[in-house]
């Protein structure tokens, strides 16, 4: 799609009428697409990605999160034409004082706590341990009275899901680096929050959870992030100390333990920063991404937007139909942000706010970027026979990018078609990231990150996402981002905004319009 034909054709549609040749003068004026010789350098997406370094871990209203909000608001401020705005939220952020483990007498190397344990205090608490081998319920006929010492599983995702038999709409992977017949694994600490629940329900003292990577890799490793306090502490070793307990174990005697997960519950106010850039008509594409995160990679979204913000600035308004508005949003490692009964963070007060909106013409789309260019790291045996995995960078490969767009087939060509002009490697265009039911709207109500409440409040969204295995530690830096893919991925979505300027809303919404009118008839939306 060319932006000067859709400029001709629609631009009297959002911005007031002028004279035909003043119409023509203004189209020809605006771009066909980004020039890269004006849009950040992969140098300075890097000197942002290591100043977002430098405030180390941003747990949810932390001031390392403060902090980094201010200096987004500083580096957007510089930007001419932009208005701002904050949504405020009060909190009780958690904080860990301290944790420690010992087994047997002897000093066991922790990792992290799990993020809202309980707090044991200083002295801890003493207890027998039991190993619990994944697909053994914990009970309380195994863990009562117990700490309970749990394996974290890895998650494996066949690869033919995200071609168009299954999930995907186009895969871009032009080198054919994808396996057809293999899959994308990681391991997954948010399985913590299930064990953590049945354990304090089976009357457990506490929860080890073991990664099969080493301390080095996940120490500071930060996950579930729901924001509601567990019943009981927990905490994450590595490989070689998950070794060390079971060995103890091994003996078959009972082996004493003593775990200490001293923490905090602290009063506080975080927020969400929006950016405003007016355009030709009030209505806004909205451009989000989080700002709490352990890593550059987690929520490097925000750089690229500073560098969308201060490339669309340099445009005439003529070349922005629609407002661009710029969410920076809070309560992503904090997902009960408002209260136990709501799980959706900052982007689904955001998303609410915006369903709202859209009936009264007011919102047109929503473009969340999360982890792009993220470095695909592999786990390979380590060396010299040591337990478990590491990860090891490819040279060569990212992970894979999935972006899912909500159900408009002129939405999906859009971004297919910059996907592969700017020749993002490795990358699917999906219909969603969960199986279709067509008995609920949306039919994908997954969208695999921030997208998910967008498209489950039915607002056209284009959600880019990857799932790299290094995302919850703050143990890789800006050294896990492929500064290269993500400025291609940079232009590609910059230039996606672009074409969402003047493009027809029909086609934008495609059958989000007929689905809105189903919800209102009473067709259930997501659970």
């Amino acid at each position: 799609m060319r932006r000067l034909a859709l400029l001709a054709l629609l631009l009297p549609l959002v911005a007031p009428a002028q004279p035909a040749n003043a119409q023509t003068s203004a189209a020809l004026a605006c771009p066909v697409r980004v020039d890269p010789a004006v849009f950040a350098s992969e140098a300075r997406l890097n000197t942002l990605a290591e100043q977002q370094e430098a405030y180390g871990p941003r747990p949810t209203g932390s001031t390392a999160h403060a902090d980094y909000v201010d200096w987004l608001e500083d580096e957007m401020a510089a930007i001419p034409g932009l208005q701002f705005s904050s949504l405020p939220y009060n909190i009780d952020r958690w904080d860990s004082l301290g944790t420690g483990l010992t087994v047997g007498g002897t000093a066991v190397q922790v990792a992290a706590p799990v993020p809202f344990s309980s707090s044991t205090g200083a002295g801890g608490v003493t207890a027998p341990l039991v190993h619990l081998a994944a697909g053994t319920n914990i009970t309380a006929a195994n863990a009562a009275g117990k700490i309970v010492v749990r394996d974290l599983p890895w998650t494996n995702v066949p690869n033919l899901l995200f071609y168009p038999l299954g999930l995907g709409y186009s895969m871009y992977d032009p080198g054919m680096t994808i396996n057809l017949l293999g899959s994308e694994s990681m391991e997954a600490p948010a399985a913590a929050d299930a064990d953590l629940k049945a354990a304090a329900a089976a009357g457990a003292l506490g929860v080890i959870e073991v990664s099969q990577l080493p301390h080095a890799q996940i120490q500071g490793m930060y996950a579930p992030y729901e924001g509601l306090p567990y019943g009981l502490p927990g905490a994450y070793v590595g490989a070689d100390q998950g070794k060390q307990i079971k060995d103890a174990l091994a003996a078959g005697q009972p082996v004493q333990a003593k775990l200490t997960v001293n923490a905090a519950w602290t009063p506080t106010t975080t927020r969400t920063l929006l950016a405003t850039l007016p355009g030709g008509s009030a209505q806004k594409i909205v451009v989000e991404s989080h700002t709490d995160g352990m890593s550059p990679v987690w929520d490097n979204g925000p750089l690229t937007m500073i560098e969308m913000a201060r490339y669309l600035s340099t445009l005439p308004v003529e070349c922005r139909p629609r407002t661009v508005q710029f969410a920076f949003v809070t309560g992503h490692l904090y997902q009960h942000l408002t209260g136990p009964n709501v799980r959706e963070g900052g982007a689904g007060q955001l998303a609410a706010q915006l369903d709202a909106e859209y009936d009264q013409g007011g919102v047109s789309s929503v473009v969340v970027l999360e982890h792009l260019g993220a470095k695909r790291y592999d786990a390979v045996a380590r060396p010299n026979g040591l337990p478990g995995k590491q990860l090891v960078a490819s040279p060569n490969l990212t992970e894979l990018l999935m972006v899912p767009v909500s159900e408009s087939t002129p939405l999906r060509e859009l971004v297919k078609g910059h996907i592969q002009y700017w020749d993002v490697k490795r990358t699917a265009v999906l219909k969603g990231l969960s199986a279709a039911d067509l008995g609920t709207v949306p039919h994908h109500c997954g969208f695999g990150g921030e997208g998910t409440p967008y498209n489950q409040h039915l607002l056209p969204v284009i959600s880019p996402i990857a799932a790299p295995k290094t995302l919850f530690s703050p143990q890789f830096g800006a050294e896990a981002i492929d500064l290269p893919a993500m400025r291609k991925a940079s232009l590609a979505f910059t230039d996606v905004v672009l074409d969402l300027g003047p493009m027809a809303q029909s086609a934008v919404a495609g059958d989000v319009t007929a689905m809105r009118q189903q919800r209102a008839s009473g067709t259930p939306g997501c659970a």
